[in-house]
């Protein structure tokens, strides 16, 4: 074979091999855009979310144990009709209504504030692996080492999101800020073809991890919570109180179902 062509078909590899690691380096930073993204798009959903409770979704909880009630005591009174002893008409509640009554207690539980986050400890091994992400994110992230302003600001926004992760045990946010290190790991005297194949493996890695996280923001996005927050922000921008005004319309259908509520409890009480 010609030396020129020798020549040529190294240097055209080497071409690919550059164009390969510029592209996984792209790669690689939107993977870090889209994940600062992400978890910023959480904290405002989860932000909205505690504020919507607050405003709203007690008085939710509320109707729904209001109309549960309701519910309990016109059996108790259908019952009684047909001349069922109390005993088993309380079973017979019981029974009826145990699944409703298990998930409003457990909604009844969600809403109440945390004191801490509590983190499951790992098993020893994936503790380790999980200490070794971190410590070669916080060495590759850390702001000191920053070439400019737009470096700095960069890994000023990811520390922080790195940190979270390790002391909240997510390996998955690791992971991803991980990829696309290859460029350090090529040995000079690894064969051309095995390098090329090497990158080709790291850059399909990336390229499903940036179409996961894009389909993770699309679908918190598309949920329920964040399109109510959209709506609730818009009205703010109009002046209109949107969370205020939900709020009153609840209290005034827990008022109204109270009303009813009791006077079944009039009507069981007198006629035992």
């Amino acid at each position: 074979m010609d030396p020129a062509t020798l020549v040529y078909i190294n240097s055209s590899q080497e071409k690919e091999i550059n164009r390969l690691l510029q592209t996984i380096e792209e790669k690689r930073e939107q993977i870090e855009e889209l994940t600062v993204t992400m978890e910023n798009l959480k904290a405002e959903v989860d932000l909205f979310q505690h504020r919507y409770n607050a405003h709203v979704g007690r008085y939710y909880l509320e109707l729904d144990e209001v109309d549960l009630e309701t519910k309990e005591f016109r059996l108790r009174l259908q019952l009684r009709r047909e001349e069922i002893s109390e005993d088993e008409i309380e079973a017979r509640v019981e029974s009826c209504f145990r699944e409703n009554r298990a998930r409003i207690n457990a909604a009844s539980e969600q809403s109440e504030p945390e004191e801490g986050t509590e983190t499951n400890e790992l098993p020893e091994e994936e503790a380790k692996y999980l200490q070794t992400l971190y410590r070669k994110l916080a060495k590759r992230f850390h702001p000191d080492k920053s070439e400019g302003t737009d470096e700095q600001t960069r890994r000023l926004q990811l520390m922080p999101l790195i940190n979270r992760a390790y002391k909240e045990n997510d390996v998955q946010i690791l992971e991803r800020l991980s990829f696309g290190e290859t460029e350090a790991t090529l040995q000079a005297e690894e064969p051309i073809a095995e390098k090329m194949e090497r990158l080709h493996v790291e850059l399909r890695s990336l390229n499903r991890a940036t179409s996961e996280l894009r389909s993770d923001i699309n679908r918190v996005k598309a949920g329920r919570t964040y399109q109510l927050k959209q709506q609730v922000e818009t009205a703010e921008k109009k002046g209109n109180d949107l969370l205020t005004t939900l709020a009153a319309d609840i209290k005034r259908k827990v008022q109204s179902s109270r009303t009813q509520l009791t006077r079944l409890k009039n009507l069981w009480s007198r006629n035992k």
